[in-house]
C-alpha cells in the first residue's frame, strides 16, 4: 500500500523523525491512526457513563449538592 501525504503533512511528519520522536514516517502515522482509535474508544466510553448518568437522574439515584461536597471534602482530606 502506498499514501501520498500533502506537503503540510509530510513536513510535520518528516520534523516529527528529524526530532527523534519517531523512528520513521510510517511510526509517526502508526502513532496517528493509534490516537484516533484511543480517542473513538473514549468518546464510546464518555457517551456510556454520560447515558448512565442521565439514567440514574431519571431514576432519582441522585445526592443533593452539598452532600456531594462534603463527601469530596471528606475524601480529600483522607488522601492528604
Amino acid at each position: 500500500m502506498s499514501i501520498t501525504l500533502n506537503p503540510e503533512d509530510q513536513k510535520k511528519a518528516e520534523d516529527l523523525v528529524a526530532s527523534g520522536r519517531f523512528s520513521s514516517i510510517n511510526d509517526a502515522l502508526h502513532a496517528g491512526l493509534e490516537a484516533i482509535e484511543e480517542d473513538s474508544e473514549w468518546q464510546r466510553y464518555a457517551s456510556d457513563r454520560i447515558a448512565a448518568g442521565l439514567d440514574d437522574i431519571a431514576a432519582g439515584r441522585t445526592l443533593p449538592a452539598e452532600e456531594v461536597l462534603t463527601l469530596l471534602h471528606t475524601y480529600n482530606q483522607k488522601k492528604a
